[in-house]
């Protein structure tokens, strides 16, 4: 009887004491592989999970950076009767700055009890790879997934300098589109925009991370005024993990803002200085040295190097009292890149000789200043003279029956012959003097002087606005420029289409509103069409549209269909046009 008793005992002993034997197993532990590390080198953190099959998550990583992770793992065993399994997670981690880094404690619900993991902590000392630049460093700490770096050429630049502003994105997500940018503003600049469409994505590691890197912006500046002149942060809306099933999420990403410090050009500036700046050599020369009167000779200047090629004004050139001069006109050869602005740009003088003779114009002499030698210096042209002949005076010559003063002469002081055949006579008393047609003869000159007067002050004017001839010449300009984009919607080529369609409302935006292209926002635009009604929903289409092509090609497919696109764009100019004029 007693036998069957002691069984019963040990199996009752042994049912309760198997789960609190289980209990105590169960264990909830985070290890790392190292305590200290340099910046960017890597830790590796393993969270586990013993006899348990809850779920847990990462901890709170203390500003440390998820390089790779986490990496899942689980093993069950069955050994003399007793089981036994595991959970394993493990991340690698690194810092990309000196600190000390505490890894917070994992939580796992287990039954309805709550365990967790002991805090870690992670000493970082100074890395021993090559500083990365300020404007990388400063946006991996702002976000060190996905951040705009904007860095300068130079820090310090004179007035007139170039300068070449960078914006380079850094992606660490696997997906990525960036449908919408906001243009950075600019104060005291005079910029031009570079051609980026060639960029193309390359592998960089920051401090132990490693990003895909592509240029998305570039801008030539040249400050106008001296001091500290700030640009301002750029802004990209982004959309990362987007996919058939998963509609992705948004990002706003900002670039630092950075500022140039703008040195004043020296005092005493030669007097044949008009603010050139850079690296230049003069060249002037005439189509041809030996010419008949009132025949045409063209006279180029020409300067040529590298420098604000764009901002350099005609010289003015002291020609004879007797030479006629025009207008000089403008040839540019002009190309822009990472290098800046470099080229030619001519200036075209048309002379006229109005008399015979030897005359030496002398040499050209013109003034720039040069950054690198810090200093002005001045280029002097060969010395041109010119020989006008008199001419044969025939009617092939421009003006070959403009009367010579050569040609006065006295050709009778002789009596007079005497009329004959009709005298012409009239009543008598009546004389042409108080008559109508003497009154109208006599008015007619000075009101005819008068108008042409009128006439010439008004083409003077237009002829001085250069912007206004800009403003009434945009509309014919840019229709010219969307007959590209129509072409490449026929052809289907994709990136021409978006690219000339960009130039064409860039151009005509400039032209019409005296809107440069770092201006070319909502408020100004919106601004420049007042009082209009409909001024903010145009500038809200065209913010849109230039938008939705600078940034084409950062989608696999085109959010806008191109046709659909050159519609919009083209019904913005008509109604542009008709609030321009209202």
């Amino acid at each position: 009887m007693m036998k069957p008793l002691r069984t019963l005992v040990t199996i009752l002993i042994a049912v309760i004491a198997a789960p609190l034997a289980l209990a105590q197993e169960i264990t909830f532990t985070a290890q790392v592989d190292r305590n200290q590390i340099a910046a960017g080198e890597h830790v590796k953190l393993t969270i586990t999970l013993t006899n348990a099959q809850e779920r847990f998550e990462a901890p709170d990583l203390g500003g440390l950076v998820i390089v790779q992770g986490p990496f899942e793992s689980s093993s069950y065993n069955f050994i003399n009767g007793r089981s036994s399994s595991n959970v394993s997670r493990t991340w690698v981690l690194t810092a990309t700055r000196p600190g000390r880094y505490v890894i917070g404690p994992a939580k796992s619900r287990v039954g309805k009890g709550m365990v967790e993991t002991d805090p870690i902590t992670i000493e970082v000392t100074k890395g021993s790879a090559a500083p990365q630049e300020p404007a990388v460093a400063q946006g991996q700490h702002r976000d060190p997934n996905l951040f705009i770096a904007l860095s300068l050429s130079k820090s310090k630049a004179y007035v007139g300098e170039q300068v070449v502003a960078t914006y380079q994105l850094y992606n660490r997500y696997s997906g990525l589109e960036a449908p919408q940018m906001d243009p950075p503003k600019l104060n005291g600049f005079w910029s031009e925009e570079l051609d980026t469409q060639g960029a193309r994505w390359e592998e960089r590691m920051v401090n132990g991370l490693g990003y895909r890197v592509i240029t998305i912006k570039q801008q030539l500046l040249i400050p106008q005024r001296a001091g500290t002149l700030r640009i301002d942060p750029m802004g990209l809306t982004c959309i990362v993990g987007r996919s058939f099933f998963n509609p992705g999420r948004t990002i706003d990403v900002k670039s630092n803002a950075v500022e140039l410090t703008a040195l004043p050009l020296p005092a005493n500036a030669p007097a044949g200085f008009n603010g050139a700046v850079g690296e230049l050599e003069l060249a002037v020369k005439a189509d041809r040295t030996e010419v008949s009167v009132d025949d045409a000779i063209e006279v180029e200047v020409r300067l040529s190097g590298r420098a604000n090629l764009k901002l350099i004004e005609a010289p003015k050139l002291q020609f004879p009292s007797d030479f006629e001069v025009y207008e000089p006109r403008v040839t540019d050869r002009i190309s822009l890149s990472t290098g800046g602005m470099s080229g030619s740009r001519g200036f075209q003088y048309t002379v006229i000789p109005r008399h015979d003779g030897s005359f030496d114009l002398g040499s050209v002499n013109m003034s720039y200043f040069d950054p690198k030698a810090g200093a002005y210096k001045t280029l002097n042209s060969a010395p041109l003279s010119i020989v006008v002949t008199p001419g044969d005076g025939k009617a092939g010559s421009p003006m070959a029956n403009r009367v010579q003063r050569s040609e006065v002469a006295t050709l009778d002081s002789d009596i007079r012959y005497i009329r004959t055949g009709d005298l012409e006579l009239r009543e008598k008393d009546r004389f042409l003097f108080g008559s109508w047609p003497w009154a109208a003869g006599m008015s007619a000159p000075p009101f005819a002087y008068a108008l042409l007067l009128v006439w010439h002050r008004k083409r003077q004017r237009e002829r001085a606005d250069a912007t206004g001839m800009r403003r009434r010449a945009a509309e014919k300009l840019a229709r010219k420029r969307l007959r590209e984009a129509e072409a490449a919607i026929k052809s289907n080529d994709r990136t021409a289409f978006h690219g000339a369609l960009s130039k064409a409302l860039h151009g005509y935006l400039g032209d019409k509103l005296g809107l440069g292209l770092a201006e070319a926002n909502a408020v100004r635009i919106a601004d420049r069409l007042q009082p209009h009604a409909d001024a903010p929903a145009i500038a809200a289409d065209a913010v849109r549209i230039i938008a939705a092509c600078d940034m084409a090609r950062f989608a696999p497919v085109d959010a806008t269909p191109q046709q659909a696109l050159y519609d919009d764009a083209l019904q913005l100019i008509q109604r542009i046009e008709r609030a321009a004029h209202a």
